[in-house]
């Protein structure tokens, strides 16, 4: 088999266990693919087997193998085999190989790109999130060799195209389409804002030409690229061209104390529950002595952006571009899952409501450190990355008021 893509953090990966901040067994459900529900349905292990009686279910409508059934949680939604040493009981009974699909590859991303196996890790992992947010260089990809015990399985989290390997010609276009955009979001001479808005020129363009009832070939987008990388020669322009987008902090408030209120529904970790309750005490949004709703808050929104935020983030900005880049490889933006209008949309929006999030935190503690950034990021994603239904309900809440226009979305970016 060919070698693997994989960001170069993947190899310095390994799993904490029990010194983790946090746990991957609990707050969500575990699937299971079929032959290891098969597995675990006749296990006869005296501590294990009662428990898989009392945890294991079949999936009503699995959709793949790999949602034949899965585990049930406990009321407090931590599973029925993590022991007190926060470790297992699966693994340590029986060992690694008896994991299921989900529990072996957490939190790898295991993806294919046309005929290229690509690797990544996932935000929601504490330790996947040092290893990606931290690091101050261009995120660089190398090869990796074929490891039997993740690419011998037919999991895959995303791929493109959904059957084959596709033609190896477009598919070879659209890989450079990738490159540009992750050049872009890693373009130092650009703030973060405008290499965002020029993303948004790029898929806008881009969707013009696949959107045409003539388009026929990927290579019709080789012009867009080309010139949206011209683009990047005058950054000075496009820097100038950035601060001329109108803000509306009022609205912004508006839209990320809902998604807030939001978060803290249902079952929420308490390291997420803790970043939420300190930005939302240290925003103090929300209708006021009677001006428009949200704002009195801006002005105290923008001193403490000023002063507890931005001194943190003034040489720091490669915590954003990490995140960014690694939401592109990790889900094959964009070419998964919607439009490049709602992909681009969504991406904008996590990115302004972490970014609005961080200001209520750093004035909540009178500034920010590595620890608080991770602990929101990891926490945000964990919360919003693996449950569809509340993506559902937030794309929902920040389109209703928007134009079906990539520049509709752009005011967002706008930090204060």
């Amino acid at each position: 088999m060919e070698n693997i893509s994989a960001p170069s953090y993947y190899v310095n990966f390994s799993c904490i266990g029990a010194q983790c901040e946090d746990t991957c067994c609990s707050g969500w459900t575990v699937s299971i693919d079929s032959a290891t529900y098969d597995k675990y349905d006749a296990n006869t292990h005296p501590d294990l087997a009662p428990l898989f009686r009392l945890a294991l279910k079949k999936n009503p409508d699995p959709g793949s193998d790999n949602h034949f059934g899965f585990l049930a949680m406990k009321p407090d939604g931590a599973c029925h085999f993590q022991q007190e040493d926060r470790l297992c009981a699966i693994q340590k009974n029986l060992g690694a190989p008896a994991l299921s699909t989900t529990c072996k590859l957490y939190p790898r991303y295991i993806n294919q790109f046309g005929a290229q196996r690509e690797h990544a890790l996932g935000i929601s992992c504490p330790e996947a999130a040092r290893l990606i947010l931290l690091n101050p260089e261009p995120m660089q990809f190398q090869m990796l060799a074929h490891d039997a015990a993740i690419d011998d399985g037919a999991f895959t989290s995303y791929r493109f195209p959904m059957q084959g390997d596709g033609d190896p010609a477009q598919i070879a276009v659209l890989n450079d389409f990738r490159a540009v955009i992750v050049g872009i979001l890693q373009y130092r001479d650009l703030s973060l804002g405008a290499r965002m808005m020029l993303l948004g020129v790029l898929l806008d363009e881009a969707d013009k030409v696949v959107s045409a009832d003539t388009f026929a070939h990927a290579s019709e987008l080789s012009p867009v690229l080309s010139a949206v990388v011209g683009m990047l020669a005058r950054p000075a322009a496009l820097q100038a061209q950035f601060e001329q987008i109108a803000s509306n902090m009022p609205r912004k408030l508006a839209i990320v104390t809902s998604l807030t209120a939001q978060l803290l529904e249902g079952h929420t970790s308490a390291r997420l529950c803790e970043c939420l309750l300190a930005a939302v005490e240290g925003l103090d949004a929300g209708p006021s002595d009677g001006r428009t709703p949200y704002e009195g808050c801006v002005e105290k929104y923008v001193r403490n952006y000023q002063t507890h935020y931005q001194p943190f983030f003034k040489d720091k900005q490669h915590i954003f571009k990490n995140y960014l880049v690694n939401q592109v490889i990790t889900r094959l933006f964009p070419f998964t899952r919607g439009t490049y209008l709602e992909l681009y949309r969504e991406l904008t929006f996590r990115l302004s409501a972490l970014q609005m999030l961080l200001v209520g935190m750093a004035a909540k503690h009178q500034g920010l450190d590595e620890r608080l950034v991770v602990q929101l990021f990891q926490s945000f994603a964990r919360k919003i990355d693996h449950n569809g239904r509340l993506l559902e309900t937030l794309h929902e809440s920040y389109k209703k008021d928007s134009k079906a226009l990539f520049f509709d979305v752009m005011w967002l970016l706008k930090e204060a």
